[in-house]
């Protein structure tokens, strides 16, 4: 491969990561020949070969095609936690566990930076909490499921999403009972601020005005023995999200960066 044909497919590779919604085929090809500056026929040879290594997938929803990470094959997305089709077995070693989730709307490769901190944020949690491993999560804008799925897998004993969106419920109740957990994990279609609970984890992966609104009901709805975890947070709106949670007495005790990405585990009382 030249120079420039790995510069390209790289910077399809890194675009697409770094993307925060579905990018069309159309938008990605517009955004690679300027910042690389090469033509048309040049892109689609590169988006071929990527879609033919098992790189990349169209997907499609609503009538539109997009571009997205293939989600083919497990991928390892925490310290325990592997990712993987239903048609595929992966190798497990010592304590990891595989989440099965099916591809669809709501959930593209595994592989999206928010995906991988949001869950290595339920590790960070799960691992540290003083009394022991919490038995219940809510989470907010769940899609797929799949934060809530891995928690229960980590040992949470109760788990309850929230989605307006009819595939997300849908898909969400899918893959519980592809993972065995359809009486442990509740999907409600209504806003999380309806649902008057207290929690031991909360989790969150949603983008930072979502995040910054939600910061009272989650800080009034974690139990005082537990945590939030925040993913969708880009790198420049940390600090000012950190101080609005602060405000609320929701200090944080984690934090990780993934390709400009950042994630968050926030507390009421000091994780040891």
């Amino acid at each position: 491969m030249t120079l420039l044909k790995e510069t390209i497919h790289l910077e399809i590779l890194e675009m697409i990561a770094d993307h925060a919604n579905k990018i069309t085929s159309r938008d990605l090809e517009k955004m690679i020949i300027q910042r690389v500056s090469v033509g048309r026929r040049a892109f689609q040879t590169a988006l071929k070969a990527l879609i033919a290594e098992g790189e990349l997938a169209y997907t499609y929803l609503y009538g539109c095609t997009f571009i997205e990470k293939s989600f083919n094959r497990p991928v390892r997305v925490g310290s325990r936690v592997i990712l993987t089709p239903p048609e595929r077995q992966p190798v497990l070693n010592g304590s990891d566990i595989a989440v099965v989730i099916r591809p669809g709307a709501s959930f593209g490769c595994g592989q999206h930076p928010t995906t991988r901190l949001a869950i290595q944020g339920i590790e960070y949690a799960l691992k540290t909490l003083r009394d022991g491993i919490p038995t219940t999560l809510l989470d907010i804008g769940t899609g797929s499921g799949v934060l809530a799925i891995t928690a229960l897998k980590l040992g949470i004993h109760l788990a309850m999403g929230t989605d307006m969106d009819p595939c997300a419920i849908a898909e969400a109740g899918e893959n519980a009972q592809i993972n065995g957990l359809s009486q442990r994990f509740t999907v409600l279609d209504v806003p999380a601020e309806e649902i008057n609970a207290q929690f031991h984890l909360i989790a969150a992966n949603l983008r930072y005005p979502t995040l910054a609104r939600l910061c009272p009901y989650i800080a009034s709805h974690i139990h005082e023995n537990g945590a939030a975890i925040l993913s969708g947070i880009r790198e420049d709106e940390v600090q000012e999200l950190k101080s609005i949670y602060a405000g609320l007495n929701l200090e944080c005790r984690w934090e990780a960066m993934d390709n400009r990405w950042a994630g968050l585990v926030l507390s009421k009382r000091s994780l040891c």
